[in-house]
């Protein structure tokens, strides 16, 4: 069996391509995972990787051997990781949800997608709420909710009663939530239409798009799961004008935490919460 303090170091810079990278998700100095590389490979008695100009390549043995010492350690470490506090990369609508969990701490998601997918990469997160994240064939992918968009306004929005013909939608100026998949604004995604709409005030937060929309005639779009929340602060909520797809909300993670039994279990009770049907 070969020393895990040489497997651990090598698998980092294998899985991240960088020893910087290794290091950080380590917890470990640069100069201390590249003599851990040196060593395994005196061990191995051949090299695992060859520099090409700044970047380091994994030779053809080195493929061959992350491949077999890659899957017993992930299944290693899923079975034995103990009890501890886990870290949840969540949207604001499924954190708003989300009763006080003792056995997690809950971050907002980053906005960009290839951070959070390197958080989990690294270590930094070991669950995450979101939706429409990139396929990795390293994570795990599991339905977790579905959840819709509506409209929302003012409550005493002169112009707009109990509903809003799409000429209104168009015709409104809007307050949009800088957040943006697939190279498209999330209604336009949502609904499969590119609106030529007049943004008025572009916010990065759910709590600012509510405070930008109250007390104007601006129109925003909020997760429908939210609509209680911004009922309690003057809002009213409309169903939209046209069609939009639900959107389904996914738990990514590691492949190594899917037989886990904590993480299993967490993810088991953070379905049933999130549950809205």
């Amino acid at each position: 069996m070969f020393d895990l303090n040489l497997v651990r170091p090598f698998l980092a810079v294998y899985n991240l391509g960088t020893i910087t990278k290794a290091a950080e998700s380590l917890s470990l100095t640069q100069p201390a995972v590249s003599s851990a590389i040196k060593r395994f490979e005196t061990v191995l008695g051949y090299p695992l990787f060859i520099r090409m100009g700044r970047k380091i390549e994994p030779t053809s043995k080195a493929h061959q051997l992350a491949t077999q010492l890659g899957m017993a350690l992930e299944l290693m470490d899923g079975a034995v990781a103990t009890e501890r506090k886990m870290i949840v990369y969540a949207s604001v609508n499924a954190i708003a949800n989300l009763p006080e969990m003792p056995n997690v701490q809950l971050i907002e998601s980053p906005r960009v997608e290839e951070d959070i997918l390197q958080d989990i990469r690294l270590n930094k997160a070991d669950l995450v709420i979101d939706y429409n994240l990139p396929r990795d064939s390293g994570l795990n992918f599991e339905h977790a909710f579905s959840d819709e968009l509506v409209l929302m306004c003012d409550a005493e929005h002169p112009a707009v009663g109990d509903t809003i013909s799409l000429e209104q939608y168009l015709d409104s100026e809007h307050v949009t939530l800088k957040l943006v998949r697939q190279n498209a604004q999330i209604v336009d995604f949502l609904s499969g239409k590119s609106f030529s709409r007049k943004v008025a005030i572009e916010v990065s937060s759910i709590t600012n798009l509510i405070v930008a929309t109250k007390g104007t005639r601006y129109i925003s779009a909020i997760a429908k799961s939210m609509s209680d929340i911004a009922e309690k602060f003057g809002m009213k909520i409309l169903a939209p004008p046209f069609k939009m797809r639900k959107v389904d909300f996914e738990f990514t993670y590691h492949k190594k935490y899917q037989n886990n039994a904590q993480h299993k279990a967490l993810r088991e009770q953070l379905r049933e919460l999130l549950s809205h049907d």
